[in-house]
């Protein structure tokens, strides 16, 4: 989705490329957050922190470069209220550094992170910003004839064309998706979006 106003920053240090990509997709995926950069090690993470003020981070502590305490560390002097959430292969042998303990939400196990990873973070938009509602739950509003729309919005059907397929007039599927904008909280570019992305994760349509 395009950047939201409210939407809580955040920044993924870890350096594996293939399960980052994993991690930003996870991220990418949620309403209420934003991601503003991806570093690979402790040095990359550190000017993020700096450069961004993040309101989350989301990090792997064993970096090529050094700890990623660090980066933690770093965030805590340019955003005290950020909170953290650590990636370890080792969540049982984990043990959160004194001086930054307060800052971690969570731990999440690497081999499980796919599967936990959105539980954590849902928690933190809501604890952080609870007035963010996650984008499923938008999607859940809408009507049965509003949801025919969208998903075929997800093929990139125009008004006319959808209009065509649903037997219904242009002036009906505007309506509609009028009312569609305004429950799930963005329209043009950003709703085609979100409107792809649901029929992918759905199952309608190949990734």
């Amino acid at each position: 989705m395009n950047p939201q106003p409210d939407a809580l920053k955040t920044v993924l240090v870890e350096d594996e490329r293939m399960f980052s990509e994993m991690l930003a997709r996870s991220i990418n995926d949620l309403t209420g957050l934003e991601l503003v950069a991806r570093a690979f090690n402790v040095a990359e993470g550190i000017k993020a922190c700096e450069q961004h003020l993040p309101d989350l981070v989301i990090a792997d502590l064993a970096l090529p470069d050094g700890n990623g305490v660090r980066v933690i560390e770093v965030l805590k002097q340019v955003n005290n209220d950020a909170r953290v959430l650590v990636l370890s292969a080792h969540v049982e042998d984990f043990s959160p550094p004194a001086e930054v303990a307060g800052m971690i939400e969570g731990v999440i196990s690497k081999g499980e992170a796919h599967a936990e990873l959105s539980k954590h973070l849902r928690g933190v938009i809501q604890q952080q910003n609870p007035g963010f509602e996650d984008e499923q739950n938008l999607i859940n509003r809408l009507t049965a004839r509003e949801m025919d729309i969208f998903l075929l919005l997800g093929e990139g059907l125009t008004n006319r064309e959808i209009a065509k397929r649903l037997s219904r007039s242009a002036a009906t599927v505007a309506t509609h998706r009028k009312m569609i904008a305004v429950k799930l909280r963005c329209s043009g570019a950003a709703l085609m979006s979100v409107a792809t992305r649901h029929r992918i994760h759905a199952g309608k349509i190949p990734s």
